[in-house]
């Protein structure tokens, strides 16, 4: 059986309005996604070659590569000193709505024990302060997935493989840490700014609402309503935002933009 290449057959859905090209890249997307998660789901294979399954906690050093604190009592330790051959599933589990229209991505690589994790200690101790309890036990160590390869799903219909130099020259966007805000203000106080965005700026005149969904150092990404049914839009900032603080004022100036367009 070959894998279909579409959804539903080959029946295309609408357009994304606006300006799809503001996009991130997959290989942005997938850096921001791993830097802005603690938690994933690590797959060691056991002897018998069966993939395992198992919650750990994980930090990243300068290359986005995760970092690990597992005992070698654990199942998935004493699996990958019998095969380094590893992949980790990191998960978007922000907001409601459809698990499966959430970002999430696999990255596939070899386990490697850190005999020195000097800083990347440090690092993981930072985000995850409750194991300054173990991590100095004897049986406890470091260990770094070394990155061979990312699957990236974005969603329904959106996937792709990206390389593990792509990954690693690629920058977490600078938005990350306060997209999440910033998206739920817009949403509970200025939904009316919302649907100017999508009418206005992303060229659906007959929007009836609309809801951010998402924001970057490139743009913002909306879901709108219209008679026609639900459709994604995409609106750009003039330039690219180089620091979270510049957040407030670019989603000003869309306004502003739009608002001049509407009254031409």
């Amino acid at each position: 059986m070959t894998r279909p290449k579409e959804h539903g057959g080959g029946q295309a859905g609408p357009p994304i309005a606006g300006d799809p090209s503001s996009f991130p890249s997959d290989a942005e997307l997938s850096r921001t996604l791993v830097a802005a998660n603690r938690m994933a789901t690590l797959s060691t294979l056991t002897a018998e070659g069966y993939p395992y399954g198992s919650v750990v906690s994980y930090a990243t050093d300068a290359l986005g590569q995760p970092i690990v604190l597992i005992s070698e009592m654990a199942e998935h330790t004493v699996n990958a000193r019998g095969d380094d051959r590893v992949s980790l599933l990191v998960v978007d589990l922000a907001g409601d709505g459809d698990p499966l229209g959430k970002a999430r991505l696999t990255m596939v690589g070899r386990l490697e024990l850190l005999d020195a994790p000097g800083e990347l200690r440090d690092r993981y101790l930072e985000l995850h302060p409750y194991a300054s309890y173990y991590a100095d036990f004897t049986d406890f160590g470091f260990w770094r997935l070394n990155t061979e390869s990312v699957r990236y799903v974005g969603g329904f219909g959106h996937m792709s493989w990206v390389t593990a130099h792509g990954y690693r020259d690629a920058e977490v966007d600078p938005l990350a840490d306060v997209a999440g805000p910033v998206v739920e203000h817009m949403n509970d106080d200025h939904r009316e700014a919302n649907v100017m965005y999508a009418q206005v700026l992303a060229g659906l005149d007959d929007a009836t609402d609309a809801t951010m969904v998402g924001i970057d150092r490139y743009g913002g990404t909306l879901t709108a309503e219209t008679p026609a049914g639900p459709r994604m839009a995409r609106v750009p900032f003039g330039a690219p935002l180089s620091s979270a603080d510049q957040a407030r004022p670019a989603v000003i100036e869309l306004l502003n933009d739009a608002r001049q367009r509407a009254a031409r």
